[in-house]
């Protein structure tokens, strides 16, 4: 008897399922891209406990017919394609004739549908007892209702996430289609609240607004540029507004929702010389090309996307961006945004678009400085208390400094312990009444510090040389993470942050957590939170948007890791944000207060990403060097 067996086909609809129904919002993308092929004009997305329990899409678009609603529940039906030849140029957002099949294998389904040449409409319900078809009176278009998603695979359903997400998923779904379609008005509605409501005129700006907000609408510019038959519009955020992540790139290939790397690459590029290393542009982009030059059937959510060239896909983008960031500054209102800059970057619209990209204008390096000392003695006899030091008969620096490893030393190397330090048979010198202060005094000495980002620090037997960045960073982290001298610092008014609605959904169903950390949150509305708190150490609010934006991205990250692993890698973001930045300059007391608070946990020597933050650099070694 043979092996292979010929499945039937509810075990091939479950298997397709797999690949078409991988969420809630899977299901809400795939019904709604059908409301936008039946050349709907209004769409409402209706969800219930984040699409577990319902997902309700209605259009007004032109219908079923009678005789065709039930060919819509078998796999590879469809009115978009007729042959294999029709796949390439394909322009519609559905083609396959698996979503309502998939969907129907693993929910319980409801279609009622009337054409518009149709006197009357039908329903069409397809359950664990079958399929029963009835007429019944509904304007024309179509509404699809899946209930109980998952209800026949519940190993499928144990790793759904919390209804927040699943929700704030299925909501950014139906973002992204609004933004393709501005000519089609979507309305959302979750749990009976309305998430968001779009005009349908066809303003993109407009639309931009309703879907993300006032706050990430005003920091947009336009772009509108072709080259090489790639025509790419749409809006990028300024130079200052650029964020912590990705999340908010939002980027259509013939008004198809993609990711592309292409065009991502192509994006950050440009701004390459605007904004520092870690941050990301946000981005409403258009690119359109010839379809016949793109292949879409290579992903089943039909999310990646090929490109026939991708250099001339990158280089339409690049230029698109990089001309528009380049522009003369000037006042150009656009909605509530006003483009001004006080100093502009040179422009490429004059550059042969044959060279190469990647060739940008390139910087003088600046010469390395090193800070003047700091003075040891805080008071004005400076000189005077210095040749009193010189004059002691027995150093007060830590004998053992320099004998052994820095890192595996036990002892605390920034502090000199008087019982070895000091012989029991030497008497007391007699000193001035300020050498009290030098015995109280920590064994080093602040040498000042280089490029912005390196502290020098001198023992009697080592200089040290600390990362300021990496070593304040531990240090914050530590307090953190034991929530150890955690000052809150209540805000006056509180911040608004617009991260989108996935993140936010995110950050407000785990807000105990960010108050146990100083951050206290709420819900703002339309993809935005308020903050009323954050931690004292944060010091500058400017961060705070790509703070929590990171915050959101290591907790959803990593589904392999342990939730409390996951909020442990989140504080990483927030020590980092909130440390002394490298190649930044700062106050003289910043460096030394870092140094403290290095002698006062002299077990660290690693920051969070596990990259060393102190060298030692021996005295006898440089010695060495100048043959003393």
């Amino acid at each position: 008897m043979g092996i292979i067996n010929i499945l039937d086909a509810q075990t091939s609809n479950l298997i397709a399922a797999g690949e078409v129904v991988e969420r809630p919002s899977s299901a809400a993308k795939e019904l709604l891209e059908n409301s936008i092929d039946a050349n709907a004009k209004s769409i409402t997305l209706e969800i219930r406990n984040g699409g577990r329990t319902l997902i309700r899409v209605t259009d007004d678009g032109k219908g079923f017919l009678r005789e065709d609603i039930p060919k819509a529940l078998l796999r590879h039906a469809t009115s978009k394609i007729s042959c294999g030849d029709d796949i390439n140029g394909i322009q519609s957002l559905g083609f396959r004739g698996e979503a309502l099949a998939a969907i129907g294998s693993v929910s319980r389904l409801e279609i009622v549908s009337k054409h518009r040449d149709e006197n009357i409409g039908t329903r069409l319900t397809a359950d664990e007892n079958g399929i029963i078809m009835e007429d019944v009176g509904c304007p024309d278009g179509t509404t699809v209702s899946m209930r109980d998603i998952f209800y026949n695979t519940p190993a499928r359903q144990k790793f759904l996430k919390k209804d927040g997400t699943e929700g704030a998923s299925c909501v950014a779904a139906a973002e992204r289609l609004a933004l393709s379609h501005p000519e089609i008005s979507f309305s959302v509605i979750s749990d009976g609240e309305r998430k968001f409501t779009t005009s349908g005129d066809g303003d993109l700006y407009g639309t931009v607004y309703s879907v993300f907000g006032r706050e990430f609408a005003k920091t947009l510019v336009e772009v509108d540029y072709s080259l090489s038959g790639v025509t790419v519009k749409g809006f990028v955020t300024l130079p200052d507004a650029v964020r912590g992540s990705r999340a908010m790139q939002t980027v259509f290939v013939n008004e198809r929702y993609v990711k592309s790397k292409t065009v991502q690459a192509a994006l950050e590029e440009a701004f390459r010389s605007y904004i520092p290393r870690g941050k990301f542009p946000g981005c409403v982009l258009f690119v359109n090309l010839d379809h016949n030059l793109t292949d879409v059937n290579v992903h089943p959510a039909k999310t990646e996307i090929k490109f026939a060239s991708e250099r001339d896909v990158f280089r339409a983008v690049y230029y698109a961006v990089k001309n528009t960031l380049s522009a003369s500054p000037a006042e150009k209102p656009l909605g509530e945004a006003v483009v001004k800059r006080e100093e502009t970057k040179p422009g490429l619209a004059d550059i042969p678009v044959d060279e190469d990209p990647f060739v940008l204008p390139t910087f003088k390096k600046a010469e390395p400085q090193i800070q003047n000392d700091i003075d040891f003695f805080p008071n004005d006899k400076v000189e005077e208390q210095k040749q009193e030091k010189q004059e002691k008969p027995k150093s007060t620096f830590d004998a053992n400094i320099g004998k052994e490893d820095l890192f595996d030393s036990e002892r605390d190397f920034f502090f000199r312990d008087s019982a070895v330090s000091a012989s029991a048979e030497e008497p007391e010198p007699s000193l001035p009444e300020q050498t009290v202060f030098v015995e109280e005094t920590p064994a080093w000495r602040m040498i000042g510090q280089a490029y912005d980002s390196y502290i020098f620090v001198e023992t009697e037997e080592n200089i040290l040389v600390i990362d300021k960045h990496a070593a304040h960073e531990r240090v914050l982290y530590e307090k953190l993470a034991a929530n150890k001298e955690l000052n809150v610092q209540e805000l006056l008014v509180g911040v608004p942050v617009a991260i989108g609605r996935e993140q936010a959904s995110l950050l407000l169903e785990n807000a105990a957590f960010l108050a146990e950390k100083g951050f206290n949150i709420e819900d703002f509305g339309e993809g935005a939170i308020i903050v009323r708190s954050v931690p004292s150490t944060l010091g500058n609010l400017k961060g705070l948007n790509g703070i929590l934006e990171d915050f959101a991205r290591s907790l959803s990250d990593g589904n392999h890791l342990s939730f409390a692993e996951r909020c442990d890698r989140a504080l990483y973001t927030v020590a980092c944000k909130a440390a002394l930045k490298a190649r930044v300059k700062n106050r003289p007391e910043d460096d030394e207060n870092v140094v403290k608070m290095l002698a006062e946990n002299p077990h660290l020597r690693y920051c969070p990403h596990g990259r060393p933050f102190i060298k030692k650099i021996p005295k006898r070694e440089i010695e060495k060097y100048f043959d003393r």
